[in-house]
This record gives C-alpha cells, sequence and structure tokens, in this order.
C-alpha cells in the first residue's frame, strides 16, 4: 500500500520510521522543509515528493501529520487537488474534529488516530477511529492502517469520534502527569542522599519496569499493589499516606480538566 505523509515532524517521522523496510508499505513524504525531508527521507526510505498535489497522487491513504493551525489551509490545498475523494484521510492532529476536513473536502474516507509520545520509541499508544468507512471495500484499508500504529506501539479501536478527545486525558496528556511523578520520586531520592543522576534513573526504570511487567502477565494494578503491600510494612504506610493525600482525586481531576480543555469546555 502507498501511504503519503504530509508533514514528517517528530510524530511522523516516528511512524514513518516504524515502518520503514516493511515491504507492506511504499512511502513518500511531503516537508516543507527540504533539508528535513532529505534526513527522514535518508533515515525511512521514503521518496520525497515536492507538492501535496504530488503526494496526493503517489498515495492511497494519505496520512496528515501537520500541526493543527495549519490543517485549514492544508485543506484547501487538498481540495485542488482533482484526485482527492479518491483517498483515504488519516488525521495525528490533536484536537482537530473531523468535520474540519468535511465541511470543506465533502464525505471523504477519514481516520482521526490520536497517538501518544511513547510512538517517538515505538512504545506508544494510539487510538483509532474509522470515519464513513464501513463499506467492504475498505476492510484492507483499515487493516493497513491500524498496522501502521501497530509498528509504533498498541492500538485501541474507538466506537466513535468522542472517544478520541476523551483518550487524550488517558493515553496522550499522561505522560505529563507521569513525569511529575518521576520528578517527585527522584526529588525523594535527592532527599535520601542519592545522587540526581542515580535518581532518575531509579525512579524512571521503576515506573517502566512496573508498567511492563503488568502489560507482559496480565496483572491487574490493583493486584501487584497488594503483593508489593506486606502486613504491617513500609509499602502500605506509603499508600495510606498517598490515599490521604488525594492522589487519586488528584489524577481524576486532572484528567477532567484536560477533557473538558478538549470538548472546549470551560
Amino acid at each position: 500500500m502507498k501511504i503519503g505523509f504530509i508533514g514528517a515532524g517528530n510524530m511522523g517521522s516516528a511512524i514513518l520510521k516504524g515502518i520503514a523496510g516493511n515491504s507492506l508499505y511504499e512511502t513518500a513524504i511531503y516537508e516543507k522543509s527540504q533539508e528535513r525531508a532529505k534526513v527522514i527521507s535518508n533515515q525511512t526510505g521514503a521518496q520525497i515528493k515536492n507538492s501535496v498535489a504530488e503526494l496526493i497522487s503517489f498515495a492511497e491513504v494519505v496520512l496528515i501529520a501537520v500541526k493543527p493551525i495549519h490543517i485549514d489551509s492544508l485543506v484547501k490545498e487538498i481540495k485542488e487537488c482533482e484526485s482527492y475523494a479518491s483517498k483515504v484521510f488519516v488525521s495525528i492532529a490533536a484536537g482537530v474534529k473531523i468535520e474540519r476536513f468535511t465541511n470543506v473536502l465533502g464525505e471523504i474516507a477519514i481516520t482521526r488516530t490520536m497517538p501518544n509520545l511513547p510512538a517517538m520509541v515505538q512504545e506508544g499508544l494510539t487510538g483509532i477511529y474509522f470515519h464513513n468507512m464501513e463499506s467492504d471495500k475498505y476492510d484492507d484499508v483499515k487493516v493497513s492502517v491500524k498496522g501502521v500504529f501497530e509498528s509504533c506501539g498498541k492500538v485501541v479501536m474507538l466506537p466513535d469520534e468522542s472517544a478520541v478527545d476523551k483518550i487524550i486525558s488517558v493515553t496522550s496528556s499522561s505522560p505529563a502527569y507521569i513525569c511529575v511523578l518521576i520528578d517527585a520520586l527522584a526529588d525523594g531520592a535527592v532527599r535520601a542522599g542519592f545522587s540526581r543522576s542515580d535518581a532518575y534513573v531509579m525512579a524512571e526504570q521503576t515506573v517502566y519496569g512496573t508498567a511492563k511487567y503488568l502489560l507482559e502477565t496480565g496483572t491487574l494494578p490493583c493486584v501487584l499493589k497488594d503483593q508489593v503491600c506486606s502486613p504491617a510494612g513500609t509499602t502500605i504506610e506509603a499508600v495510606v499516606a498517598l490515599e490521604k493525600s488525594g492522589l487519586r482525586g488528584a489524577i481524576f481531576e486532572a484528567m477532567e480538566a484536560c477533557e473538558n480543555k478538549a470538548f472546549g469546555k470551560k
């Protein structure tokens, strides 16, 4: 399948690198920065196209990886391309509703996705919603699109577009929450007498290792928590302190604030 990337920024290039070398995909990029285009092309083997029109003419699937502020001008440019209506579009633009595309381009086949930052190290989580692609003729395309994002992590299929905005608070913004936790753990380690460099390694590896254990064993977090908490031990005292401080409530409030912002609520 021929996949064209409009934009080769951090996330676009991460996805492109994930499928580089996979014989199922033939890739091309259109990137305004010719220097960056050459770098990404050398890293991935993707062809370089010199315009949006040239990219769309090449591709069966067009992956839009530009910043949200550039979407409206890009859509107008796509509208000028003769063959755009026969293409399948995939957007990774955060917060950009499908109607931003369909209001100009009509009822195109489009996939709205929400990848997250860990995709840059092939450990991401991407939510995918297919719009106007119920026909059997899109079955193979949907498998291919899913495969693209599986190349840089795990995938969850979403039932409707509102779920794309809801997942932001769970996966796309949460790396920031986790970084706050890691930073706090590291500060605590420094307070206990460890060097700053060792403190970060200890905190980061523990978070990574815990998540990996849960994923690979299928153990529920609540079960692992209970396994770590020995009766009358040190860990249960720490957990009680976290509960008294309202850690869970703070996370719920953070996610609610994130979701309200995604839906344009005050």
